[in-house]
């Protein structure tokens, strides 16, 4: 992966490598609320991060999100005891985890998909996470704020993908008026 040299740790026993998988949530959290590293993973992350741009006039546009509510959203993805072991993802019915699957945050969607209904990956939620904040940084903390696509794992057949959900439109009333007219006969 081309950014885990920003979270990279000494090799060790546990993680031969050297690369991010001995970084506890809490500290993904620290290093994607730390601007000085916004500013390198995200001019590192344009490069490979494909974000979304504005469609010509006349065609469907996609919605600008925000960056603390991607930032909850992958927050909450990690949010669970199995954050640092290998989850086999794929569309196949009763084999790991099944994919598509989506997280929400109010304007933001965090996507994670196979490129085809054969692929199958194994990877870790926290390295998912770590490509989904490189996403973030790169394509909705700068503008136009609309999101992106990155693959990631081993094959690189699984992709993580952000995007900006429709605002809420508000009704001038609370609840739906027309529900509370009867018939009177």
């Amino acid at each position: 992966m081309a950014f885990s040299i920003l979270f990279a740790t000494p090799a060790s026993k546990k993680d031969p490598d050297g690369t991010c998988s001995e970084i506890s949530t809490g500290a993904l959290e620290a290093l994607l609320a730390d601007t000085t590293f916004l500013a390198a993973i995200s001019w590192a992350g344009i490069a490979h991060a494909g974000c979304f741009m504005y469609n010509p006039p006349g065609r469907p546009q996609p919605h600008p999100t925000i960056y603390k509510d991607c930032f909850d959203v992958i927050r909450d993805m990690v949010g669970h005891d199995k954050t640092h072991a290998p989850t086999l993802f794929s569309r196949k019915p009763d084999l790991g985890f099944k994919l598509p699957y989506s997280w929400k945050s109010r304007s933001c969607l965090l996507r994670l998909d196979m490129h085809s209904d054969d692929d199958e990956d194994s990877v870790p939620f926290f390295k998912i996470a770590v490509e989904a904040g490189v996403v973030n940084a790169a394509c909705v903390a700068h503008p136009p704020h609309l999101g992106g696509t990155l693959p990631v794992g081993p094959k690189q057949v699984m992709n993580v993908s952000i995007y900006g959900l429709e605002p809420i439109r508000r009704s001038r009333y609370p609840i739906n008026v027309a529900s509370l007219l009867h018939d009177v006969a």
